[in-house]
């Protein structure tokens, strides 16, 4: 089973976030072995980053995907049996080397928004991406 983590600076969401989060924790764990880690900062993130796989961050500058397309690009990672950690910064973003060292800058919106809601948009979005792979009825 593919291994994704969901690695972010700061604390998990809480309260109506937290819920939502669960739900689409426990619906891609079908999927894949699934965990999320939160970190007090970025160097402790780095730190903790595992070694091999690939490194994907979600960041404001990033390249844009339509759902489709990062499905697409979701299964080619599952074809190649890549683990996949995805890093979702603070409030100031990350640091340069650190999106030097990813193999991929996906952007969620061009707009802002808060943590809590980037971090339910992209695990809906994850789920979302599965669901196309997999052909399960979900995405419209």
């Amino acid at each position: 089973m593919m291994k994704i983590a969901l690695y972010t600076v700061g604390s998990f969401p809480k309260g109506p976030f937290k819920e939502i989060g669960a739900e689409f924790e426990k619906r891609l764990k079908k999927f894949a072995d699934f965990e999320e880690r939160a970190f007090k900062d970025t160097e402790r993130l780095i730190e903790g980053l595992p070694e091999g796989g690939l490194i994907i961050v979600l960041d404001a500058d990033g390249k844009t995907f339509t759902s489709e397309a990062f499905a697409k690009t979701l299964e080619s990672y599952i074809d190649r049996g890549e683990r996949l950690t995805f890093i979702l910064g603070g409030p100031h973003g990350l640091p340069e080397e650190l999106k030097k060292r990813a193999h991929l800058c996906l952007s969620l919106s061009e707009m802002t928004t808060t943590h809590d809601l980037a971090h339910i948009f992209f695990l809906e979005q994850l789920y979302r991406a599965f669901t196309i792979v997999k052909k399960i009825t979900y995405h419209y």
